[in-house]
C-alpha cells in the first residue's frame, strides 16, 4: 500500500467518535468510564434508567440545556459461611452525585465538556474479618475514602478536536477511568478486579483509583475507525486517601506527590459479522518516576531479612497489562447486549511490587434470558501471584521468627478467586444481584482455609 493511500484511508475513514461514557450496566455503581468500549458519540452524561418518573423528566429537560445529573445509591453485603468465621457479615454503601456539563449546549464552547463526582462510602468490609489484608475484598464498593461524608472522586474536563478524532482530559481524576479497565469488570462484586486489577494499583501508588485521584492529563487519539491509541501523565500521590493528605479528596495540592506515572495504552475495537459483535482488546505500559522499597536487598545489595539492616530503594517502577473481551453472541442492541467472553493478565515490576502477575478469565451475559433482557449473569476466576523477591524475603524473616510485612502471618504465595453472580432488574433503575464468592488462600497464605461466601448488591438511581 502506497502512503498516498494509506493517508487517503486514515482520513477518509468513518468519524471516531468511539466512547462510551456512563454506567457498566443497570447493574454498576455510579463509575463513569472514559475508557473506549463502542464507536457511539460519548453522551456528556450516563445515559441511565431513573426510579422516579418525574425527576427522570426533569433530568432530561436539563440534558437537552448541556446539565446532567445522575444520583444513585449502591449497597453490598456479604456473609461467611465457613473457614471459621461462618455467620460473620459486613455491609456497605455508596451514595455518589455526579454533574456533567456540556458547554457547547450552555455557552457555545464546542467540544468542551466538565464531569464531577462526590460519593459518601461508609460500612465495613467483612475481608478485615478473615485477616485479608492483601487485594482481594468481598465488597468491591467499600474502600478508598470510606467512611467519609463526602469524598471527592474527580473533577476534570474533556475537549475533542479534529472532528473527534482527537481528546484531551485534564484535571483531577483517577488513572483507572481511561486505562486498563473494562465495561464488564465491575459486573462482579470482588474487588480484586471491579475497577481495574488490583494488583497494577496495590503495587503503584502512581495508578490512582476511584475514588482516589490526582492531578493529571490523557490525550487519545483515533488513527482509525475502532483503533485507539492513548497516553496520560498523573502525579503520584503515595498518601491518596489518608488522613497524613487528605480523605475527603478535596485537598488539592501537589506537595506530597513523588513523581509521574505514565500510561500508555493501545486498543482494537472490532465488530464481527451482521450482529455486530463487538471485542475490546488492550496492551498497554506504564511507569512509575517514583521511589520503592526494594523487597528484597538491603541498602547494601544484601538481602535485608539477613542482616537486619533497612530495605533499600529502588527508583522507577513498570507495569504492563493485556486485556481482551469478545461478544459471542448478542443478546440487544447496545455495545454490552450479549454473551461475552474475557480474559486478561498484568504484570508488575517484582523488585519492588508485592504483586508479581495477575490473570483472571470470566463470562458475563446480558439478556441470557428472553424475557429477561436487562438481567446480567456473570462468572469470574482470578489468581494472583506474589512477587519473588518478597516470598524470599518473608521465608527468610518467618524462620528466624520475624514479623512478616503486608499483616502476614505466614509466607505469601498467591491468592485465587471465584464469583457467580446474577443480577436481577427488578424494575427501572433497580436491580438486586444475589452473589456467591469463593476463595483459596486468603492474604495469598497457603495456612489459611478456603472460605465460601454468598453476597447481596443492591443497585438504584433515583
Amino acid at each position: 500500500m502506497s502512503l498516498a493511500m494509506l493517508g487517503a484511508l486514515l482520513f477518509s475513514a468513518p468519524q471516531a467518535q468511539a466512547q462510551y461514557r456512563g454506567p457498566v450496566s443497570e447493574t454498576a455503581p455510579l463509575f463513569a468510564l472514559d475508557t473506549p468500549t463502542s464507536y457511539a458519540n460519548t453522551p456528556f452524561t450516563p445515559p441511565v434508567e431513573n426510579m422516579v418518573s418525574g425527576w427522570e423528566q426533569l433530568v432530561k429537560k436539563l440534558n437537552r440545556k448541556g446539565v446532567g445529573i445522575v444520583i444513585d445509591y449502591t449497597s453490598e453485603s456479604a456473609m461467611a459461611l465457613n473457614a471459621g468465621h461462618a455467620g460473620d457479615a459486613g455491609y456497605a454503601h455508596q451514595i455518589g452525585v455526579e454533574l456533567d456539563l456540556d458547554w457547547s449546549r450552555l455557552i457555545g464552547w464546542r467540544g468542551f465538556i466538565t464531569h464531577a463526582v462526590i460519593v459518601n462510602r461508609a460500612g465495613h468490609n467483612m475481608a478485615a474479618d478473615l485477616g485479608e489484608r492483601s487485594l482481594n475484598g468481598f465488597q468491591e464498593i467499600y474502600g478508598g475514602g470510606g467512611n467519609v461524608g463526602a469524598h471527592l472522586v474527580y473533577i476534570y474536563g474533556t475537549q475533542d478536536l479534529f472532528r473527534n478524532r482527537l481528546q484531551i482530559s485534564l484535571g483531577k481524576m483517577p488513572v483507572n477511568i481511561d486505562f486498563a479497565n473494562s465495561p464488564l469488570f465491575c459486573t462482579f462484586m470482588n474487588k480484586s478486579n471491579c475497577g481495574i486489577p488490583k494488583s497494577l494499583t496495590r503495587t503503584a501508588a502512581g495508578y490512582g483509583t476511584y475514588p482516589g485521584s490526582t492531578w493529571g492529563t490523557r490525550l487519545r487519539y483515533w488513527p482509525l475507525h475502532g483503533i485507539y491509541m492513548q497516553t496520560g501523565l498523573y502525579g503520584v500521590n503515595p498518601y491518596l486517601n489518608t488522613n497524613q493528605y487528605d480523605r475527603t479528596g478535596f485537598r488539592m495540592g501537589t506537595e506530597l506527590y513523588t513523581g509521574v506515572y505514565i500510561p500508555t495504552e493501545i486498543g482494537l475495537i472490532p465488530s464481527f459479522g451482521k450482529h455486530n459483535l463487538v471485542g475490546h482488546y488492550k496492551f498497554g505500559v506504564a511507569y512509575d518516576s517514583s521511589n520503592y522499597r526494594d523487597l528484597f536487598r538491603d541498602i547494601n545489595g544484601n538481602a535485608a531479612a539477613e542482616t537486619g539492616l533497612p530495605y533499600g530503594w529502588t527508583n522507577g517502577k513498570t507495569q504492563i497489562w493485556l486485556q481482551g473481551d469478545q461478544m459471542l453472541i448478542r443478546n440487544g442492541t447496545g455495545p454490552l447486549n450479549g454473551l461475552y467472553v474475557l480474559a486478561g493478565a498484568t504484570k508488575s515490576q517484582g523488585k519492588n511490587s508485592l504483586y508479581d502477575w495477575q490473570v483472571y478469565a470470566g463470562i458475563v451475559d446480558r439478556g441470557l434470558i428472553k424475557g429477561r433482557p436487562k438481567d446480567t449473569f456473570g462468572i469470574e476466576w482470578s489468581e494472583t501471584f506474589a512477587s519473588p523477591d518478597l516470598v524470599a524475603s518473608q521465608w527468610i524473616r518467618y524462620r528466624k521468627g520475624l514479623a512478616l510485612p503486608g499483616s502476614a502471618t505466614y509466607p505469601q504465595s498467591h491468592l485465587m478467586t471465584f464469583e457467580l453472580t446474577y443480577s436481577i432488574h427488578a424494575f427501572r433503575g433497580l436491580s438486586i444481584q444475589p452473589d456467591y464468592q469463593h476463595i483459596w488462600r486468603t492474604n495469598l497464605q497457603a495456612d489459611k482455609p478456603q472460605v465460601d461466601a454468598v453476597g447481596l448488591k443492591i443497585y438504584a438511581v433515583l
